[in-house]
């Protein structure tokens, strides 16, 4: 049987990104493409849920793959 617990605040935030927190021009650098593309998947999510305007584009560069909040 399963117990049921009361009292116990919902965490604010579940995120593994920090969306929420770049701005225009700010970027996330990648060593693992798997990673990179994880997270250009979340962000569309992220945009589409809670900030529609803010779009983010992913990049090849030196090192990895780069994903930029560019609006």
């Amino acid at each position: 049987m399963l117990q049921i617990d009361q009292g116990i605040d919902m965490p604010e935030t579940r995120t593994k990104y920090p969306f929420e927190d770049m701005e225009q021009g700010d970027s996330i650098l990648f060593k693992d493409k798997r990673q990179a593309e994880s997270a250009r998947v979340a962000s569309i999510r992220f945009a589409k849920v809670h900030r529609p305007d803010w779009t983010f584009s992913l990049r090849k560069v030196d090192g990895g793959w780069r994903l930029w909040r560019s609006a």
